[in-house]
């Protein structure tokens, strides 16, 4: 019952990091950080189509399986690493809001193209 949760989040998770890892290696230290929302929104995006594919429930479920990494992983970056440059809690929050409204859009993305491009005529 919570396995379609958990395996969105995981899909989710692996995305987000494999980005992440991905952009650290070509991104130079400090000149892409707007850059680095894309992970956020490609973990929405995977965790989305994941739970679509296989997952249970209504919207509140749904809402679960895609915001819960990128909440998880806002609260990881805020609190435990130590590069964080944030100047204090309103900034980890506001981080922490955007990395739930970019897994919001990715979401977004899915269910428009599931809507409209993979109806059935």
């Amino acid at each position: 019952m919570i396995m379609d949760v958990l395996r969105a989040w995981v899909f989710g998770a692996v995305a987000f990091l494999a980005l992440d890892l991905l952009l650290g290696w070509l991104v130079p230290y400090g000149t892409g950080g707007p850059v680095y929302f894309l992970c956020p929104f490609l973990a929405g995006l995977v965790a989305s189509a994941v739970h679509l594919w296989k997952g249970e429930g209504g919207w509140g479920r749904h809402a679960i399986a895609v915001l819960g990494v990128p909440v998880l992983l806002a609260l990881y970056y805020a609190l435990f690493t130590p590069w964080n440059t944030s100047s204090g809690i309103a900034m980890d929050l506001a981080a922490g809001m955007v990395f739930v409204i970019t897994a919001s859009l990715g979401a977004a993305c899915v269910h428009l193209t599931q809507r409209f491009v993979l109806v059935d005529g």
